[in-house]
């Protein structure tokens, strides 16, 4: 489904008041010193309300000989700082060293002022509000400016714990950090977090792990936005605005945040490169609750980092008066709890030769498939199955009632399979959207099938058919949103609902129709009822929008779960749906959805086009590729034909278009889709061109992992698979010319294993 994001009046009194609550840096110094009852004060701590170090002695980085070790696996050697509670993890395999503070190669150079040096040497940073004001203003800490002290150090299996206590904000925070075969483990043990009057908000542990000088080095981050992006090492001058902040798995709309125009992350994870040294971070547990927050040399400091921000709290706006949406109100935290659980980052130390962000994804790879449980994909048919989704109806507005907009039934879905078949497609994937009363935009509803577009009967009969030559058929369901109260729904008691008691709603249709959010467990009740319903009309699996995609948190007294049970609600449905019919898709999914996810429809291929980016790259599809297959775009909805049917020959992606027998005129009206084209017989001849050309390039690939991805030239980049097969595309208007091979303008070549064309 297409959805439209507009900001209603209520976020935009959001917007304005977190601007207002700007962040505030405690500015705190004090000297080193043990402490005599055997607790250890961090590095560079400070003094409540001290501007400048004492007796002129600035904030150090933990000295190397005093690290101790503390464990061993073949790989990895974990040594640790009892006095500060950082740590050093050694790679046996190349003598690399990772320390989870900067490097100190570099630390005398730092201009920076006193206050942000003691964010560098501290092991942790902390957001808090003091709950007995009357205003709450957000403020950060950290472990040294606080004058902090490590305590209970303890050594665990394969590595230790501890707890840092923070005395002028009140909390302690206790941590685990272990290491096993090739990664090692953060963990912030949630159930032993204390408070006093402040109310933590968020802890950033050991945010400057592997933190480096640009230095002329060759590196970069990886962050997660859209399809993967580096961030390359470069000498900026500080004060460089560059810093990219955004939450995982997107925006949990139930609480207050600034709207954007960048991608959702999609997947948990960030990345450095620093010559032959680098390492990828997997959120493992707790990651609903997390921001990846990565700021480039010249962006409050000297160091390039990037690091996870796991919250606890956050703000919303709670209104005066329960009567009127649009009343003024006031920002406020949940102050009875504490989200989540235990928060867990893992950092797979990447050997010298998978550094890059090849080897970071082949690495994700393997954690999807050891930890998630998401198996390589089924060996199937020689040729690309062509994605087909055909729209049966919608609604517009008519003089007195909707009009119901007939745009396929399900004989002229006959037709379209038949004709594409005969222009020499042998495989194909089909969904049906729009099929339940009311068409397209009458969310929630399912069963039966509209009768004006064939009815149960008529939907039968093209499942059927389809089947009779193989090719599987999904019928698109929403259960996410709901305007019709389909299933029993009633958005008094089955709605999610904000901390604030207010129902959450979605601007998810073009005629600004504002339409309720259902509770999660609402929703797996709903799609457990009708699953035999779909299991008799014979349909091979359902494609869900916002199942997978979405996820928020959600106070409902009845149906409601926080937002990390929201996504163990969600995988609940989507495994279900894939036990008793055979396969599900997604759209624009979230990488939680695999295993049960076979399909991903609009799996995001860019970034964001932020300033701080310097290349998009396909983190996600190399990760993914072979486990899953993807589909970026419709090819008859592409914004650049030529580029954008090049980025899926270089990115792996199956090809997918959506048709309709009517012309496109006759819905430009319609409340729940938007399309440039999708009359049939203007498209089939070009579909059938199209995926002979997918076809050649990518059919005997899509059960392979992808295995490189480099830049050959400006604008000329080669993927290679599994099986050796190497793929090069061409973005550039003239020919790109290495040796024999010659690759035409705007054109790709295959070169197959052992370098035959």
């Amino acid at each position: 489904m297409t959805w439209i994001h507009k900001m209603n009046k209520t976020a935009a009194i959001v917007s304005i008041l977190v601007l207002i609550a700007a962040f505030y840096l405690v500015t705190h110094v004090k000297i080193e010193f043990k402490a005599p009852d055997g607790e250890h004060t961090a590095v560079g701590a400070g003094q409540e309300g001290a501007s400048a170090p004492q007796n002129g002695k600035p904030s150090e980085l933990p000295k190397e000989s005093e690290f101790k070790n503390v464990a061993e696996t073949e790989t990895l050697r974990l040594r640790m700082n009892d006095r500060t509670g950082h740590f050093i993890v050694e790679d046996k395999r190349n003598g690399n060293v990772y320390r989870s503070y900067p490097n100190p190669d570099y630390w005398a150079g730092e201009k920076i002022s006193e206050t942000w040096k003691k964010h560098l040497v501290s092991p942790l940073m902390v957001q808090y509000v003091d709950f007995s004001k009357s205003i709450l203003q957000a403020k950060e800490t950290n472990l040294s400016a606080e004058g902090g002290r490590v305590k209970d150090v303890k050594p665990i299996p394969g590595g230790f714990s501890l707890s840092y206590e923070l005395p002028v904000s009140g909390f302690t925070i206790p941590v685990e950090v272990r290491i096993s075969q090739d990664y090692v483990e953060t963990r912030i043990v949630r159930e032993g977090i204390k408070e006093t009057k402040m109310g933590l908000i968020w802890v950033r542990l050991f945010p400057f792990f592997g933190a480096d000088y640009s230095a002329g080095q060759d590196g970069y981050m990886l962050i997660p936005d859209g399809s993967g992006a580096l961030i390359r090492f470069k000498d900026n001058q500080l004060n460089v605005n560059k810093l990219y902040d955004e939450s995982v798995y997107g925006q949990d709309n139930t609480f207050a945040g600034l709207s954007n125009n960048r991608n959702r992350i999609v997947m948990p994870v960030f990345g450095m490169k620093n010559g032959s040294k680098g390492f990828l971070a997997v959120l493992h547990d707790g990651e609903e609750y997390a921001n990846i927050v990565a700021a480039p040399s010249g962006v409050l400091s000297s160091y390039n980092w990037v690091a996870a921000q796991m919250n606890f709290r956050a703000s919303f706006l709670q209104f005066s008066s329960r009567n009127s949406p649009d009343q003024w109100g006031f920002v406020d935290y949940n102050r009875e709890e504490l989200f989540g659980a235990d928060r867990v980052v893992r950092y797979y130390i990447l050997d010298s030769a998978k550094t890059d962000y090849v080897g970071m994804a082949q690495t994700y790879r393997g954690y999807l498939m050891s930890e998630k449980g998401v198996k390589p994909a089924a060996a199937g048919s020689p040729n690309l199955p062509l994605h087909v989704d055909i729209i049966g109806a919608d609604r517009e507005k008519g003089v007195v009632t909707d009009r119901y907009l007939n745009l396929t039934n399900t004989s002229d879905a006959v037709r379209i399979v038949d004709a594409l078949r005969e222009k020499g497609i042998p495989s194909m994937s089909l969904t049906y959207k729009g099929w339940q009363k009311g068409g397209y935009s009458s969310l929630g509803a399912t069963f039966p099938v509209d009768s004006r577009i064939g009815g149960n009967e008529g939907m039968k009969a093209f499942i059927d058919h389809a089947h009779s030559y193989g090719y599987p058929v999904y019928l698109e369901a929403e259960y996410g949103l709901n305007n019709t109260g389909a299933g029993g729904f009633d958005p008094k008691f089955h709605a999610m609902v904000n901390l604030a008691g207010r129902q959450l709603n979605l601007n998810a249709l073009y005629n600004n129709e504002r339409v309720a959010v259902v509770s999660n467990k609402f929703a797996l009740g709903a799609v457990k009822k009708e699953l035999e319903q779909y299991k008799a009309l014979g349909v091979d699996g359902l494609s869900f929008n916002t199942i997978g995609q979405r996820l928020f948190s959600d106070y409902n007294s009845g149906f409601g779960s926080p937002r990390d049970g929201a996504r163990d609600v969600q995988e609940q449905m989507l495994k279900s749906v894939k036990e008793t019919l055979g396969g599900v898709q997604g759209r624009a999914s979230n990488l939680y959805a695999p295993p049960y996810v076979g399909h991903i429809q609009n799996l995001v291929y860019d970034d964001s086009y932020d300033l701080f980016t310097d290349e998009a790259v396909p983190f996600v599809q190399i990760a993914v590729h072979g486990l899953v297959s993807y589909a970026s775009e419709y090819a008859n909805n592409r914004q650049e034909d030529v580029n954008d049917f090049l980025r899926d020959i270089e990115y792996g992606a199956v090809p997918s278009f959506i048709f309709t027998r009517a012309d496109t005129k006759e819905y430009v009206n319609a409340y729940g889709i938007r399309y440039y084209n999708t009359q049939f017989t203007n498209w089939e001849t070009f579909a059938a061109e199209q995926y002979k050309r997918y076809n050649e390039a990518l059919g005997d690939v899509q059960g392979q992992f992808i295995t490189g991805h480099r830049t050959l030239a400006d604008n000329v980049k080669e993927t290679e698979y599994g099986n050796g097969k190497r793929i090069i595309v061409n973005y550039r208007l003239e020919p790109y010319r290495s040796g024999d091979l010659v690759v035409p303008a705007q054109n790709f070549v295959v070169v197959q294993g052992g370098g035959k064309r």
